[in-house]
C-alpha cells in the first residue's frame, strides 16, 4: 500500500476553501500515521503531491448492487446506466456514474452522484493544490459489517477510516479539471519544453560553427592556391604559405634553411587520402609529422603507398602509438663502403 491521504468531505454544496475537513494520513502499513482537521486551503498548501482519496458524505452518493447480463466491456457502461435509470431521481446525463467490474454471476456494484456538484468540488480541491486520486462514496470505504453506515466519518481515526478502498471511483476523466494534473506536472512540462528549445538552439549553433570552420578552411586553401599556384595540394594552408614566403625571400637574398616545403609537397602527392583532413602538422629536424582529423579513408594497400612514397624519395611511416599520425622523412643517404683494390 502506498502512503496516501483520506479526506472526509462535507456535503459538496457546502464545500469552500475555508471549509474545515477531517483527514487521516495512511502509511505504507495501512495504519493511521496522522489525523486532524484544517481548512481546504491550509490542507492544499501542506499536502504537496501526495495522492488524496476524497470520501463523499453519505448524503451525496448512492451505492447499489445490480445484475447485468453478459455484455462486452465496451457496452458495460451503457448496460449499467440502463439498469439504474429507474432507480435515480435525476436524468442520467445529470449524474456521474461509476461501477465495479462484472462478477461471474452478473453482479455489479454501482455508485452515482450529481454531476455538477462533484465537478465543482473537484475544481475547488484542485485549485487548493490537492492531487485527487479518487472520489469514493463513504459506504464503499467502511469495514464490512459496519453498524453505522449513514454516520459520517469522524475522529479519532479508528477502523472505519482504514478499510481497503475499491479500485474504482467517481473521479471520471471527463470531469477532471484542467488544473487537476497538478502544479508540478505543468512546471515539468514547461521545463522540458525549455530544455528542448535550448538543445535545438545549441545544436543549430554548433552546426553554424562547423559550417563556418569548413568555409574558413576552404577560403584559406583557395587563398594559398591563388597566391602560390605551384602548390599541387594544400594540406596546412598557414604553414605552406609561410614556407612559400621563405622560398621567395630566399630568391631575394633571404635565408630558409630547412627542407619543409619540398618534403611537404612530395608528401601531398603521396598522401592523397589526407587532403582536407590535416588537423596539425609539425616539422622538426627533417621529420614531418601529420596528425589527421577523423573522417578520412585510410589507404587500403599500405605496401602500394610505401612504393609511391619511395618514388618521391620519401620514407613514410604510420605512428604505432598515436592514431591518425603519419611521419614523413627523407631516406638516409647511402654510404659507399667499397674497399680499395
Amino acid at each position: 500500500m502506498r502512503q496516501h491521504l483520506r479526506l472526509a468531505l462535507p456535503p459538496l454544496s457546502a464545500l469552500t476553501l475555508d471549509t474545515s475537513i477531517t483527514f487521516v494520513q495512511v502509511d505504507r502499513e495501512g495504519s493511521a500515521a496522522r489525523a486532524g482537521q484544517m481548512s481546504v486551503a491550509e490542507f492544499g498548501a501542506q499536502a504537496g503531491s501526495v495522492s488524496v482519496y476524497a470520501i463523499l458524505h453519505p448524503d451525496d452518493a448512492i451505492v447499489a448492487g445490480i445484475k447485468v447480463p453478459p455484455v462486452s466491456k465496451q457496452r458495460l457502461d451503457a448496460a449499467v446506466a440502463a439498469s439504474i435509470e429507474p432507480m435515480s431521481l435525476s436524468e442520467i446525463n445529470e449524474l456521474c456514474i461509476a461501477h465495479s467490474s462484472r462478477a461471474a454471476d452478473g453482479a455489479v456494484t454501482v455508485a452515482w452522484t450529481a454531476r455538477k456538484p462533484l465537478e465543482a468540488a473537484w475544481a475547488l480541491l484542485a485549485q487548493a493544490g490537492l492531487n485527487i486520486a479518487a472520489f469514493i462514496p463513504q459506504a464503499l470505504t467502511l469495514p464490512s459489517g459496519d453498524s453505522r453506515p449513514s454516520e459520517p466519518l469522524a475522529l479519532p481515526a479508528g477502523p472505519r477510516w482504514l478499510a481497503p478502498l475499491p479500485g474504482w471511483s467517481l473521479a471520471r476523466d471527463d470531469l477532471r479539471p484542467a488544473s487537476a494534473s497538478g502544479r508540478w506536472r505543468r512546471a515539468i512540462y514547461w521545463s522540458a519544453a525549455a530544455a528542448a528549445v535550448w538543445v535545438i538552439g545549441l545544436s543549430w549553433h554548433a552546426a553554424q560553427l562547423a559550417n563556418q570552420v569548413e568555409t574558413l578552411q576552404q577560403d584559406m586553401q583557395a587563398s594559398v592556391l591563388t597566391a602560390f599556384p605551384k602548390i599541387p595540394v594544400v594540406i596546412d594552408p598557414l604553414r605552406q604559405a609561410q614556407t612559400q614566403r621563405d622560398a621567395l625571400r630566399l630568391a631575394g637574398g633571404a635565408a630558409a634553411d630547412d627542407d619543409f616545403m619540398p618534403l611537404a609537397l612530395a608528401a601531398a602527392q603521396v598522401l592523397v587520402f589526407a587532403q582536407s583532413h590535416v588537423h596539425s602538422m609539425r616539422y622538426e629536424k627533417g621529420l614531418l609529422s601529420l596528425t589527421l582529423a577523423e573522417g578520412y579513408v585510410p589507404p587500403a594497400n599500405e605496401a602500394a603507398l610505401a612504393q609511391s612514397a619511395s618514388a618521391q624519395q620519401l620514407l613514410l611511416q604510420k605512428d604505432q602509438t598515436q592514431p591518425h599520425v603519419w611521419h614523413v622523412r627523407r631516406p638516409a643517404p647511402v654510404q659507399n663502403h667499397a674497399g680499395r683494390p
